[in-house]
């Protein structure tokens, strides 16, 4: 049955007008040889002499028209056979304006149109196809860019099969790299290791022999606190005599008390001894800066250097002091630098006096934030000590350290993203205070104060 529908719908399409896509009636011949419904030919020429051909876009004149009888009758016969219309004419639809079938396709305006459309002023410079050819011609397009996308899919999946090679061999040489680093490390590790045992070892054999030395001093003192004891109890006695009886052993009284006192104890000191780790320098050096002085920040009293590397306090006349400058009793000058990330060290050259601190600054809306070493007189001795003021502190952070030696050369480490700062002793290496971590945040300064009186400090090379 499916062999006997095919030619009868093909017949039927070919007596179809290309105009209004039904069976021809009254078909006519024009000039160029093509056939259409005579209604539909004066439908859209009632204006001009001239008909435009749809089919291969010739121009015929109207008085060249032939009626073809016999077609109108094969066309009337065709009819008869199945429903007239074409599932391919249906599908185009028809014009909303002139009810007539889109049978060409614009490519300027790239939409399906009617015959009579083509002929207004609207389309009369476009370029026209009847919409099977530009289907036709659009198919093309579409299986050229097919092939040219089926070729780059080819390239696309050699370049994965080409990277994954290259993935693979990447992570065979990433594990490798961090094995390596890792294998590099612990040789690291284990050096350390062996100096951490090497400092910890020296720091308890110092340790050792002071509390064995001490252990000796508190064993003499309370035996020497015993025989006091005694003496005294000896000498209550004797004073409970007879004048006579006192006086007849005198003298033995008098020199068993001058032998008693004269056990006198030596003055015992007992000095921290802090083994340098010249390693840990070498390393905090690597982020050393080159801090000047900011001359615009430098309280009343203090001259700074040519090279604003060095300040000293010169005097001022406490009339020119504001209530502010004289309840104050040092003064303060800032670094032109300014800290906000990253890792940073400079090194300071403080005066052999008290009252100098050396550190970094914030001042805030609310509140100035600052982390300090300074040395103080503790015990008439001078001494140094950390002190710190942070908003995230519920209270200034202070704490004593250790005895202040003389030309102290400090060393001041920011570590910004971890929220340390660490003091050392540059010139023999070692550790004097690391604050506990706090998040910073804005920028820091490095900060200078010195007493005021006749003294100077200077900032590393």
């Amino acid at each position: 049955m499916s062999s006997f529908l095919k030619p009868t719908e093909d017949l039927q399409k070919e007596l179809l007008c290309s105009i209004c896509g039904n069976f021809f009636t009254d078909p006519v011949s024009i000039e160029c040889g093509h056939n259409f419904c005579h209604c539909c030919i004066l439908t859209n020429c009632q204006e001009a002499s001239t008909f435009f051909c749809i089919e291969c876009k010739r121009v015929s004149q109207l008085r060249d028209f032939k009626a073809n009888k016999r077609l109108g009758k094969l066309a009337a016969i065709a009819k008869k056979l199945k429903p007239h219309r074409s599932q391919d004419f249906e599908d185009r639809g028809k014009c909303e304006v002139h009810q007539n079938m889109k049978i060409l396709f614009c490519e300027d305006d790239q939409r399906p149109i009617c015959v009579s459309c083509s002929q207004t002023q609207e389309h009369e410079a476009h370029t026209l196809y009847c919409v099977d050819e530009a289907a036709k011609n659009f198919r093309e397009k579409l299986q050229e860019t097919m092939t040219d996308l089926r070729e780059k899919t080819k390239n696309v999946v050699f370049q994965m099969t080409k990277e994954k090679t290259n993935f693979i061999i990447f992570k065979n040489q990433r594990e490798i790299q961090k094995n390596n680093i890792l294998f590099e490390f612990q040789k690291m590790e284990l050096f350390l290791q062996e100096e951490i045992d090497f400092y910890l070892s020296s720091v308890e054999t110092w340790g050792a022999d002071s509390s064995e030395r001490l252990s000796n001093r508190i064993n003499v003192l309370s035996h020497q606190h015993q025989a006091f004891r005694k003496r005294i109890t000896e000498l209550e006695k004797e004073c409970q005599k007879s004048d006579l009886d006192l006086l007849r052993d005198m003298k033995g009284i008098l020199s068993r008390n001058q032998c008693v006192l004269q056990k006198n104890m030596e003055p015992f000191t007992i000095y921290m001894t802090i083994p340098p780790i010249l390693e840990v320098m070498d390393w905090v050096s690597k982020w050393k800066v080159d801090i000047v002085l900011d001359c615009n920040t430098a309280d009343p009293g203090l001259i700074l250097s040519e090279d604003l590397k060095s300040v000293r306090y010169g005097g001022i006349q406490r009339e020119a002091l504001n209530i502010y400058e004289r309840s104050r009793d040092f003064a303060k000058v800032l670094g032109a630098s300014s800290f906000i990330s990253g890792r940073y060290y400079w090194e300071v050259h403080v005066p052999d006096i008290i009252n100098w601190c050396v550190g970094i600054y914030q001042k805030l809306k609310n509140c100035h934030n600052f982390f300090i070493l300074s040395s103080a007189l503790i015990q008439n001795a001078p001494c140094l000590y950390v002190m710190a003021q942070h908003h995230l502190y519920s209270h200034i952070h202070l704490k004593y350290r250790q005895v202040c030696v003389a030309n102290l050369k400090v060393g001041i480490f920011l570590d910004y993203e971890r929220g340390e700062l660490s003091f050392y002793d540059a010139t023999h290496g070692y550790l004097i205070y690391t604050f506990p971590p706090t998040l910073f945040s804005g920028y820091f300064l490095p900060l200078i104060c010195l007493p005021k009186k006749e003294c100077s400090l200077s900032i590393c090379p």
